[in-house]
């Protein structure tokens, strides 16, 4: 009788843990997917003049060559999720940083082709074609954020480092590792931590309250000013379009 309730007793413990287990990696990786698929959406609804295809049409001047490009891209972007699904659903959390990291470097790199097709399009900017890029730019402002929030949460998050560390995170210094008080005893930041970063990063073209500490997280910090600054650079010129 004692080793049977011992048995059940067994099972509804490794019920718990596996289902404790499962919870925190569904919270952690919904964050991911779903900020990875709302950067996916806005680059879909960006101008043809800025997209991918654009480098197509630099070449061969074919409309119908450049979109076949965004479309083959879009698809590349979306089928690079499934192995970070997999290995979510296998709990394998070294291949699913690779897997994210790949995901997350396609994506880094649409936003810079599209920042420098911006910067392009200065040259034949009209007051009608000003509009609809300065919709562009503030779309590209967006993902610049979402996109680098994601870096910062990637390349510092501990629930993603194999194996799991005993120490905090040391890319970033936040203020809360600072404070005394108790209920930060033992915080770890979370992904609105690190868009709140990438935002004020934005915002700021540097880092506020928020201090990088390894050489990764400064390149990091840095691209992403020198995108905001660039960024800023063209809505200037777009509304000085408009205004002409």
């Amino acid at each position: 009788m004692l080793n049977e309730m011992d048995s059940k007793t067994h099972i509804i413990q490794r019920m718990n843990t596996l289902r404790k287990s499962f919870l925190a990696r569904a919270n952690f990786t919904v964050w991911i997917l779903v900020v990875i698929v709302l950067i996916v959406l806005l680059q879909n609804t960006l101008s043809e003049e800025i997209r991918i295809g654009q480098f197509v049409s630099l070449t061969l001047r074919d409309d119908l060559a450049m979109a076949l490009t965004n479309q083959i891209w879009l698809a590349i972007k979306i089928l690079v999720l499934v192995p970070v699904v997999i290995f979510w659903l296998l709990d394998r959390r070294k291949p699913l940083r690779y897997a994210l990291l790949v995901s997350l470097g396609l994506l880094t790199f649409e936003l810079l082709a599209s920042v420098l097709f911006l910067v392009v399009s200065l040259r034949n900017d009209t007051a009608r074609q000003a509009v609809g890029l300065l919709r562009d730019t503030v779309t590209v402002a967006a993902i610049n954020i979402l996109v680098f929030s994601l870096w910062y949460w990637i390349t510092d998050a501990y629930p993603l480092q194999v194996p799991p560390p005993t120490r905090e995170p040391n890319d970033f210094l936040f203020p809360q590792y600072a404070t005394s008080a108790p209920k930060f005893a033992t915080w770890q930041p979370g992904y609105l931590d690190y868009l709140f970063l990438a935002f004020t990063t934005t915002t700021a073209f540097g880092p506020t309250d928020t201090l990088p500490l390894t050489h990764r997280a400064k390149m990091l910090m840095m691209l992403q000013a020198l995108l905001s600054l660039v960024i800023i650079v063209v809505l200037a010129g777009r509304a000085l379009s408009i205004l002409r």
